[in-house]
């Protein structure tokens, strides 16, 4: 999805052969035809062959698996890995010079930046006690949450915040106890997922500061989790809501 955006904002929509189900943003996406889900589960590999494509664009780790059957048809496999805004960048940056849309993905490029310097003069001189501390729940059947590796730990930084689970440096997306996030205290709750008062109502959360204050945000995962072109919009976002 975060690839079907990056495509479209760099005017290179009109090459998408195929897409997956949910690659649902900007809306003329949709009416592209579709291979199927995100995974390996329902993603069949005869079915992206029969659009002839020169390049598939996937995601590392998720699509790992498509490299093999690739190589054997002579097509080109690019897997995104954006673990940073620079990442995003770049990745934007390297799909304007294989579409040749490079003038476009420079522009986006450079409109891109000047919005995050913008923003980030706002937030740069906040000293660690005037950032916000916020609890960002990836997923709570287990309780996942973002790590210091996350593209979304930075863009809580940037947004004048600190995670709370950025000592967590292995993984950009850890499992963590229900019970770490109450000793950790959150002033700021952002859900991608989920209900406020369900979250209100679990057992001891009514002692958080998030809680307490009503600081619990439910925000688009859509614009939040993908690595492309909206991820300015989510740093501004943000920074409305920790505020």
């Amino acid at each position: 999805p975060s690839g079907c955006e990056i495509l479209f904002a760099i005017g290179a929509g009109d090459k998408i052969a195929a897409r997956t189900d949910f690659c649902n943003f900007p809306m003329e996406a949709e009416n592209i035809k579709s291979v199927g889900g995100f995974d390996g589960k329902t993603l069949s590999i005869e079915t992206i062959v029969s659009y002839e494509p020169d390049l598939v664009y996937g995601s590392k780790g998720m699509h790992d698996f498509l490299k093999e059957s690739c190589d054997q048809f002579g097509i080109e496999l690019f897997l995104s890995s954006a673990d940073s805004v620079q990442d995003v960048f770049d990745e934007i940056s390297l799909m304007g010079t294989k579409t040749g849309c490079e003038k476009n993905a420079e522009q986006l490029v450079s409109e891109m930046k000047a919005g995050f310097e913008k923003l980030q003069k706002k937030t740069a001189k906040l000293s660690d006690k005037k950032r916000k501390s916020v609890y960002w729940e990836t997923w709570n059947a287990p309780f996942m949450s973002v790590g210091s590796t996350s593209f979304i730990n930075e863009l809580i930084h940037i947004s004048g915040g600190k995670n709370i689970f950025a000592d967590i440096t292995d993984q950009a997306y850890p499992i963590v106890s229900e019970e770490s996030i109450l000793a950790r205290n959150p002033q700021v709750i952002i859900l991608p997922f989920g209900d406020i008062s369900e979250v209100s109502n679990r057992n001891g959360w009514q002692y958080l500061s998030a809680v307490k204050n009503k600081k619990i945000y439910n925000v688009n995962d859509d614009i939040f989790s993908r690595p492309g072109p909206r991820i300015l919009e989510a740093a501004e976002t943000l920074s409305e809501l920790l505020k």
